[in-house]
């Protein structure tokens, strides 16, 4: 992440009493190709303390990302969810997209399920 700079943009919500991280996000910045290097913002890792949620941190979290995008010219703020948290980022301004809602993807990890044939 170092090595990239002016890619990733991690926000974190500290609880001053506690000096704990209670919410975190990250913003990813690409440049498109096909939209003559304008970038794009990717929100990910957004995360709450179990024992806050309920309390608007996650509001606070998200939308100081999507600010902090806009503030950095992306043309878009995109994300991934689980269906159940769809109402949540409508509310916050979000939509699916019809015709691009869905999201796949390949992962590599130590126990290889890849098997498509070359």
């Amino acid at each position: 992440m170092k090595a990239c700079p002016d890619t990733y943009y991690v926000t974190v919500v500290e609880d001053t009493r506690t000096n704990e991280i209670v919410a975190a996000a990250s913003l990813i910045i690409e440049q498109k190709f096909i939209h003559d290097c304008a970038v794009r913002g990717r929100l990910e890792d957004v995360v709450v303390n179990g024992e806050l949620r309920g309390k608007q941190l996650g509001k606070l979290i998200v939308m100081t990302v999507t600010l902090l995008a806009k503030e950095l010219n992306c043309y878009k703020m995109t994300l991934d969810c689980k269906d159940k948290l769809i109402p949540f980022y409508i509310t916050l301004g979000y939509l699916n997209e019809p015709g691009n809602a869905n999201s796949m993807t390949v992962r590599f990890d130590s126990s290889p399920v890849f098997t498509a044939k070359l």
